[in-house]
């Protein structure tokens, strides 16, 4: 099925949204009832996500949902069908089926469902950048409509705000959760303060804008707000999820130590720095291209002499004679010659992409500040709160051992909580200033610091 072709219902559907004339979102009258029906087509997709997969094809996200939710956040009842249905078509793709799929068919319709995820992340030109979550004027109206919502008391909150607030949360999530796209990092940075670079070390990749853009709406500091909160520990383990999401990328290439360092220096040794790393690996390319060419040729290597390997007997349990050079000895296997199997490319594993570049200096120093204000006020209470829902759990799922959605969340919750305790334990023992921090596995009724 070709996905640009979209079915007869759902393209009347999207195309009684509205129009976007230049950077104005006109709205049709039907626009609500819409909505409506998009989220109606999502629940009853087929195994193979069919209506998600078209939506994402004709970029319904992009050109429509988004400039409703920038330019109609007055509209009460239309923005809480817009983020409900944004939640539903960012939600993972390993959501979405389940498991990974093993047959070559179900494994495209999942990676494609993926790209498109990627798609609504990532920002591929600069005059895309109004309507896509790196962009600030996203994060600035889930931020305001959330800052509302919490400044609600407990008596005047409906339970139409409290799902809002739950879907505003899970549509951060999911946009964090999105795993970045190799072929497409190599777009230049759109970052504030950064210098275009085509995926050098220290550009800033769709992920970092997407930080950046939380930090300039505000975001990160209504989550630190929900973690330290006594009457918001409600929301603990999405606020634990997204945190963790946003230190991601950040483990793969540089230690606590180092996140917890930047920023102390000057700018000057730290660009020293910087510039002795590059010139390490520039002599390291030389030396290795200098003792490329001292080797000796691979042509007539017979004429170099036969050698006897003592020790590693053949097939006819005598030495091995090996016929090339000596300098070729390391290289040596029982398969040197053999035809290699090959694997059919349907059944090749997915490569895992991991990120090989650091983030820019200022998500960089952003991280370690909003490191810094969560181990001073937010970390035990999250902690403790999270332990006690984990524990919550792994009683539930000891009474009824048939339940292993409740067995799984205990584990999911246990690994989230062990990465995040491990990552700012090292930060704080690596950070002079931060020493008072609390450890809240080992003393639970420690107060908040």
């Amino acid at each position: 099925m070709d996905w640009y072709m979209m079915n007869c219902e759902l393209l009347a559907t999207c195309s009684a949204l509205g129009y976007l004339e230049g950077d104005v979102y006109h709205r049709e009258p039907d626009c609500l009832e819409s909505v409506k029906d998009l989220i109606r087509y999502l629940r009853h997709e087929d195994e193979t996500r069919d209506v998600r997969q078209q939506l994402g094809a004709a970029q319904i996200l992009q050109n429509d949902l988004l400039p409703i939710l920038v330019q109609y956040p007055q509209d009460k009842v239309l923005f809480d069908a817009v983020i409900r249905l944004m939640v539903n078509l960012t939600q993972p793709a390993l959501l979405c089926f389940g498991k990974v799929p093993a047959d070559a068919t179900s494994r495209h319709h999942f990676l494609q469902v993926l790209s498109y995820l990627q798609a609504y992340k990532e920002v591929s030109l600069p005059e895309d950048v109004l309507w896509a979550f790196a962009s600030e004027k996203v994060f600035v109206v889930l931020s305001e409509k959330l800052y509302n919502l919490l400044q609600l008391d407990w008596e005047q909150r409906q339970e139409e705000d409290t799902l809002l607030i739950e879907r505003i949360l899970l549509l951060v999530r999911n946009v964090l959760h999105v795993p970045p796209d190799p072929a497409e990092e190599q777009v230049p940075g759109q970052g504030p303060s950064l210098t275009p670079q085509q995926g050098v070390d220290g550009d800033a990749s769709v992920h970092d804008r997407v930080l950046w853009a939380l930090h300039i709406s505000g975001m990160d500091d209504l989550l630190k707000f929900l973690a330290s909160a006594q009457v918001e520990q409600q929301w603990a383990l999405h606020v634990l999820e997204i945190i963790s999401l946003m230190f991601r990328d950040q483990s793969c290439w540089q230690s606590p130590e180092e996140l917890a360092a930047l920023g102390q220096g000057t700018a000057g040794a730290e660009h020293g720095e910087d510039t002795r790393e590059l010139e390490t690996l520039r002599q390291r390319e030389l030396a290795e291209k200098r003792a490329r060419a001292l080797q000796r040729p691979s042509r007539h290597s017979r004429f170099g002499g036969s050698y006897v390997l003592q020790g590693l007997k053949s097939i006819g349990d005598r030495d091995v004679v090996f016929h090339k050079g000596l300098h070729n000895l390391k290289s040596y296997t029982h398969d040197l010659g053999k035809e290699p199997r090959r694997v059919p490319r349907h059944r090749q594993a997915a490569p895992e992409s991991e990120p090989s570049r650091r983030s820019a200096r200022n998500v960089r120093l952003f991280l370690r500040h909003f490191c810094q204000d969560f181990l001073e006020g937010c970390y035990n209470r999250l902690m403790l709160l999270v332990k006690l829902v984990r524990m919550g759990l792994a009683s539930s799922a000891k009474d009824f051992p048939r339940e292993r959605k409740g067995t799984r969340i205990v584990l999911w919750t246990q690994e989230q909580e062990e990465e995040l305790t491990r990552l700012f334990e090292e930060f704080q023992s690596s950070g002079g200033e931060l020493d008072t921090g609390g450890r809240p596995l080992k003393t639970p009724c420690s107060p908040p610091r």
